[in-house]
């Protein structure tokens, strides 16, 4: 329930933000909404994650493959930035030895890079370079893996953003599976092509 509370939070700031999703195709899905949603989710390794992000989402209604694509990447967006903002918070808040000083100042610079490598996938799509896509959100989750890392290094020190952490790696998870079935065919293949049923 925290991991979906986390993403939750996120999908409330972002739809406060009013971003414009790009993708404008104008056929009409093979599949209603909502089965695109449950099918899409099914495939990715979080399915209740994937649910309610996209259930949420008052952009995903109408959209297809590629949307829903381009609202999980934007999500996750949203999500590095809080987790970014979150340990400038901690950093500057709250007193500490010089190891979890440390821990923070490189998870800064570990997520400035996942925010840089999520920022760049979604430009990624815009042009369906579904492999450049694959190849910076694992950088961007490998980013967050290397912190939480840090942390681990003194057994009796604790990472503070563990939770958030998961909830990007598991966005991510989800991301990469969404990414491979776009790639299998282009965003006006039948949906019913897509999922081979």
């Amino acid at each position: 329930m925290k991991l979906i509370s986390i993403a939750a939070m996120a999908i409330t700031v972002l739809s406060m933000t009013h971003f414009q999703i790009l993708a404008d195709n104008p056929q009409k899905p093979f599949l209603t909404n909502a089965d695109l949603i449950t099918k899409t989710c099914s495939s990715t390794p979080y399915n209740d994650l994937c649910l309610s992000i996209l259930e949420s989402s008052p952009n995903s209604n109408g959209t297809d493959l590629y949307g829903l694509t381009e609202i999980m990447l934007y999500i996750a967006a949203e999500n590095v930035s809080l987790i970014h903002e979150h340990l400038m918070e901690l950093q500057n808040n709250t007193e500490m030895d010089t190891f979890m000083d440390e821990c923070l100042t490189d998870c800064l610079e570990n997520y400035q890079d996942a925010t840089d490598q999520i920022e760049d996938s979604i430009t990624a799509l815009e042009f369906k370079a579904y492999h450049d896509i694959k190849t910076w959100v694992a950088a961007a989750m490998n980013d967050g893996a290397v912190c939480e890392n840090g942390f681990k290094e003194k057994p009796d020190h604790k990472s503070p953003i563990v939770e958030m952490s998961k909830v990007f790696d598991q966005i991510c998870s989800i991301i990469l599976a969404m990414t491979n079935i776009l790639s299998q065919g282009n965003r006006n293949m039948n949906s019913e092509d897509i999922f081979n049923f």
